[in-house]
């Protein structure tokens, strides 16, 4: 059976089968990212690009971050980081809607997105950093201090995952997010489901704090983000593990 690629079409059909479970999982890819991602799946399926080629096509766009962080005039170079993060997000979302548009999803595809998108955000982070210490004031440079702290950042970033990924696949398949959810109901649910989301909005994030000249304290938020991963890596990791008594 031949897929229909119009635009309306994989609306219709991600609205129908998708769009709550990723609300409720990754608000910030469902709100900002899916739509025009959806647009791009539309155009893309008749030319027969593969997922791969899109997925590999978002590598570049990610090693330009720092460059772009480094090389640009400080304001130009906030907002060229930003503009490649949310060109990347898009990117993230085409190549998985390619795939599942043209039936070619690969568990090698799947593994190559993990391993570009894991490298975008260390990527990012470290973009982030370089603006805070170039926008710091010339007279008064922070040498790499928040250069320093935001490569920190995305390692935290990493081991979380690193921490999650050492849990059995059995007990949540394809589940894992930044931030875990709790079994129990009410407040706390809902703030952990608002976090494990907001990974999608720092590009964002960023682009306000760089607008409103605090760069350094977005800086301070990404660690703060990713020691809450953390701990909550750990935590929904080896709470109940499978195969222990309650």
């Amino acid at each position: 059976m031949q897929p229909d690629p119009t635009f309306r079409t994989l609306w219709r059909e991600y609205r129908r089968e998708r769009f709550r479970s990723e609300l409720v999982s990754d608000w910030a890819v469902a709100v900002l990212y899916r739509l025009p991602s959806l647009w791009l799946v539309a155009r893309l399926v008749p030319t027969g690009m593969s997922p791969t080629a899109v997925t590999l096509a978002a590598l570049p766009v990610a090693l330009a971050m720092p460059l772009a962080a480094l090389l640009l005039p400080p304001g130009a170079a906030a907002l060229a980081t930003v503009l490649l993060a949310v060109a990347f997000q898009i990117l993230d979302c085409v190549d998985g809607g390619l795939a599942r548009a043209t039936g070619r999803s690969s568990s090698k595809g799947a593994a190559l997105d993990f391993v570009i998108d894991m490298a975008q955000w260390g990527l990012f982070y470290t973009s982030i950093g370089i603006v805070a210490d170039r926008m710091a004031g010339t007279d008064e440079g922070t040498g790499l201090f928040w250069t320093v702290v935001a490569v920190a950042a995305a390692w935290l970033r990493l081991y979380a995952r690193v921490v999650r990924d050492a849990r059995p696949a059995s007990v949540a398949p394809g589940t894992a997010a930044p931030l875990g959810h709790s079994a129990q109901g009410g407040f706390v649910v809902l703030a952990e489901r608002a976090l494990a989301g907001m990974s999608g909005a720092l590009p964002i994030f960023f682009g306000i704090a760089a607008l409103a000249g605090v760069v350094p304290a977005m800086v301070i938020f990404v660690l703060l983000y990713a020691l809450l991963d953390v701990g909550d890596a750990v935590w929904t990791s080896f709470r109940n593990w499978p195969g222990d008594a309650a």
